[in-house]
């Protein structure tokens, strides 16, 4: 005959099935293993990587420091004006002379032929009766002189371009304009073609008309002053 101990139908101890942990009170399950310890971190929780915050830092520092110097450029750009160098300048000169065509000294009646092409030339002056419309005669003797351009240069010219100035007896002339005598200020507005010829007169109100001197320039730019005088 068998003896059953009372307490062998009882099953575990309900001191082995949660003992808790001597310092944290936290229940164990097992074999003593925490009940916490055995979850699983969840896949949802942020994790933050020091490296990577580091990284970002540094990237960003660099460009605050790249955009700090470009505003130190500009600034110094603005306060300081570029200057151009001795070089540069000389380098202008050149090219303003190779593109300027240069004038001479002629007498009444001779013609400057310049680099391009173009000829210019004051035949002598000779006095003239000025219609009651001119304008500028109201001092000194008024004088008239044909003024020959020949074009041969390899594009149309303009004598509109074409301007005067004169000096007699040490005073400047005044120029005249004689509308009903197709005297004007400067040269027709009429387009003479390469290799054509073209007369027009000027006229001037001088205090000498034996001592005259002409500075004829063809045009503003690009031409050079020719001294025409007796």
């Amino acid at each position: 005959m068998t003896t059953e101990h009372p307490d062998a139908r009882r099953g575990t101890s309900p001191a082995l099935r949660s003992v808790p942990t001597p310092r944290s009170g936290v229940p164990t399950a097992g074999f003593g293993v925490s009940a916490i310890s055995s979850r699983e971190p969840s896949d949802h929780t942020p994790v933050i990587e020091p490296e990577r915050r580091s990284r970002a830092v540094t990237i960003a520092g660099a460009l605050l420091a790249v955009v700090a110097v470009v505003a130190a450029v500009v600034v110094f750009r603005i306060i300081v004006p570029t200057v151009p160098s001795a070089a540069a300048g000389q380098e202008t000169s050149v090219r303003s002379s190779d593109r300027e065509q240069p004038g001479s000294i002629v007498g009444f009646g001779n013609p400057h032929s310049y680099g391009d092409g173009l000829e210019v030339a004051v035949n002598p002056p000779q006095r003239y009766e000025p219609s009651d419309n001119a304008t500028g005669v109201d001092e000194g003797v008024a004088v008239k002189m044909q003024v020959v351009v020949t074009n041969r240069t390899d594009q149309a010219f303009r004598p509109n371009t074409l301007q005067v100035r004169a000096t007699s007896g040490g005073q400047p002339g005044v120029a005249v304009w004689d509308p009903d005598q197709g005297i004007a200020l400067t040269g027709p507005d009429v387009s003479i073609p390469s290799g054509s010829t073209f007369t027009f007169f000027l006229a001037f109100a001088v205090a000498d008309p034996g001592d005259l001197v002409l500075e004829v320039t063809p045009a503003l730019y690009g031409y050079g002053a020719t001294v025409v005088q007796g």
